[in-house]
């Protein structure tokens, strides 16, 4: 069984895997070939853990060898060694050199998981094929001790697959070379996993691996001794493991060693960064990207009087409309800033969403039922929003704004984090220290690839272009979303007399092509609305093809993600921004709390965690419910959809449901004042 995360190199300090500026160009018969080697693979995996499912429970009473008395005993012991030594042998580089000559038409190296999972479920069947039973029995449990070693058995190789499953499946079982190449996409190695299983022993799998061994109900003298010499092997072998692990990984790996125990749960861990203090620090906090998510995090802590020194990449003050739309949970943390009724002054209030079907109006989406102060949702540029926040930063004197700056984490430690600060013009780059780190620079920000987080995303696989016109169409303040069986329209009214349209397309290479009267001429054709009255009118179209992307964890140490960085979902709706504002509150109250009393550090970082990747998650998973039903084309289909939105979302008994979920209200933790109590410090204070 493969568990290494490392890429294949035969250079230790290469750390990210090998890319194709496009795809790589394998042929169909290298396709063929490795599609052979996974059936090969999977099939091998599966009769493996099978014999060895069946061979332990039975107290190794069966085999095939020939041999008996002593030279049986030492044959099974040259058996249980070569899967244990075999196994760290071919993980080593000389190993994996090897092993890599495995497969013709130089697909050894993409095939690596492959090869390595196909010859360690080899070795393993090789042990219970060719095993020289003892033919003694010491215990056979019968009744209830039996059911209840069954079931701890059972268990045992429950948590093993729950820790193939943390640490990557793909890999595991050899998923990740051949599916590649099947794929004719370069193998991505994932960093080493943090969470799972991993956040309570650093070794889960060895661990699941050796209760497996112990928890076995028949005892034999075969039994005793594979435990034994196996069980010795689980808590040796993964210290060569964590070696590999530093030289790939360094800082990284270093950190998570500190706080997770390394096969042991119940031995003791350093769970709590040291406190540090404010002293011989340039400021108490650091933000790496001033987005949106990042100018307010700079505002809520700064008005809470921390040290805030933010950095943003980009000189531009201004950009074109990303996103628009600011929910009520959004404006309910603006409130506290007293910048809410500024916002809603500048933006437009959305109350109704008007949705519409292949055959006609499918129902409205009546926001101004919802709870609270805000009952609709506010129509109001992402980057009057920023501009916003930006001069209410420069009221706070203890708050600092840095442009066209690049920002480089140097080195974590007990009393803060380093961080260096480099600009155009500068000679050497400036190093400055604080007492924590957060980094908001996007989705495609380097600090998370730095920090070594593992994520997972993919892509929604449909595509959109979208423009702000002149709003011409007489659809008032409402939002109006047009579902056909060629594709989506969706339309948002915007200040200023301008109205967002957002098309569906059929293909990303189709992209380049589309301008605003192309735009202007699919929103006719699905909706009979005309949108361009002067030909000259030119607005600035944008294309994109959405993706999602989730962190498996959102802290390291003193270094937090937050926004984009951490989570990436549809744009379309403003569910990203609007996530990562709550992402923002939650550490303008937590880190404050977190300095001032650092013994709370280690809770509200696990708090931080565990809330808003629960939100993350739940926010990323409605909007990819709801951008397959919007998406699916055909007219079969179309009129399907149009019945299910009719006669289930837009019912009597849904529709208020489906008001708080387009506004987001019912996102689990949408503020922090609607954490329940149980998940923060017990010291929190609602009023604080």
């Amino acid at each position: 069984m493969a568990e290494d995360q490392t890429p294949p190199s035969t250079t230790v300090h290469r750390l990210q895997p090998a890319t194709w500026p496009e795809a790589p160009p394998y042929t169909r018969l290298q396709r063929w070939t490795a599609l052979g080697y996974g059936v090969l693979c999977h099939g091998m995996f599966v009769i493996s853990v099978a014999a060895m499912f069946l061979a332990l429970h039975a107290g190794l009473t069966s085999g095939w060898s020939p041999l008996s008395g002593w030279k049986g005993t030492v044959g099974n012991v040259l058996l249980l060694v070569q899967f244990a030594a075999g196994h760290s042998i071919l993980l080593a580089d000389r190993g994996r050199k090897w092993m890599m000559r495995l497969a013709p038409f130089r697909l050894g190296r993409p095939l690596s998981t492959t090869l390595f999972a196909t010859i360690s479920s080899f070795q393993l069947l090789l042990v219970f094929v060719f095993w020289s039973p003892s033919r003694t029995l010491w215990t056979v449990p019968e009744g209830w001790p039996l059911h209840a070693m069954d079931g701890l058995y059972v268990l045992s190789w429950i948590l093993l697959a729950k820790s193939m499953y943390d640490a990557g499946m793909d890999v595991q079982i050899g998923l990740l070379g051949w599916r590649s190449i099947w794929r004719n996409e370069p193998p991505v190695y994932k960093p080493f996993a943090r969470t799972g299983t991993f956040r309570i022993v650093r070794q889960p799998i060895y661990l699941a691996f050796t209760l497996i061994l112990w928890t076995a109900p028949i005892w034999t003298p075969d039994h005793l001794m594979a435990a034994l010499l196996w069980t010795g092997y689980c808590i040796a072998a993964p210290v060569l493991k964590e070696k590999r692990y530093v030289r790939y990984y360094g800082d990284a790996f270093l950190r998570y060693k500190e706080r997770v125990p390394y096969w042991n749960p119940f031995s003791h861990s350093k769970d709590r960064v040291p406190s540090g203090t404010k002293h011989g620090t340039d400021y108490d906090v650091v933000i790496i990207g001033a987005g949106p998510v990042g100018l307010l995090l700079a505002n809520l802590l700064a008005d809470r009087g921390l040290r805030v020194h933010a950095i943003e990449q980009s000189e531009e003050s201004s950009m074109p409309s990303q996103a628009i739309g600011i929910t009520p949970p959004s404006l309910e943390i603006l409130s506290r800033l007293g910048l809410a009724a500024s916002v809603i002054e500048y933006g437009l209030p959305i109350r109704k969403v008007m949705v519409h079907g292949e055959l006609g109006p499918a129902g409205i989406c009546d926001l101004s039922n919802l709870p609270g102060d805000h009952r609709f949702v506010l129509s109001a540029p992402q980057y009057a929003v920023m501009e916003l926040l930006r001069r209410n930063l420069k009221h706070y004197p203890n708050a600092s704004l840095q442009k066209g700056t690049h920002a480089k984490i140097l080195l974590q430690d007990g009393g803060g984090v380093e961080v260096d600060i480099a600009h155009a013009g500068m000679i050497h780059p400036q190093t400055v220290r604080a007492l924590h780190v957060v980094a908001c620079d996007g989705s495609h920000g380097k600090t998370r690839d730095h920090l070594r987080i593992r994520s997972h995303g993919g892509m929604y696989g449909c595509h959109f272009a979208m423009a702000d016109f002149l709003d011409r169409s007489r659809l008032g303040t409402e939002a109006h979303l047009f579902f056909t069986a060629e594709g989506a329209v969706e339309s948002f009214p915007l200040p200023g007399g301008h109205r967002r349209w957002v098309v569906q397309i059929p293909d990303r290479h189709s992209c380049s092509e589309i301008g605003a009267a192309t735009i202007a001429d699919i929103v006719f054709h699905r909706t009979g609305l005309s949108l361009m009255a002067d030909k000259d009118e030119a607005p600035q179209v944008s294309v994109f093809s959405p993706r999602w992307m989730r962190c498996e964890t959102f802290v390291d140490g003193r270094i937090f993600l937050c926004g984009d960085v951490a989570h990436v979902m549809s744009p379309i709706g403003g569910q990203g921004m609007n996530t990562g504002f709550a992402d923002a509150e939650f550490l303008g109250v937590a880190l404050p709390a977190m300095q001032r009393n650092p013994h709370t550090a280690a809770t509200w970082s696990a708090a931080y965690d565990q809330v808003r990747s629960r939100a993350a998650r739940v926010a990323t998973h409605r909007a990819a419910w709801g951008m397959r039903l919007g998406t699916l084309r055909g007219r079969s289909s179309a009129i399907l959809r149009e019945a299910f939105m009719r006669w289930v979302l837009f019912s009597p008994l849904l529709a208020s449901h489906l008001a708080n979920w387009f506004s987001m209200n019912s996102i689990p933790g949408a503020t922090l004042s609607r954490v329940p109590k149980n998940k923060l410090p017990s010291a929190y204070s609602r009023r604080s």
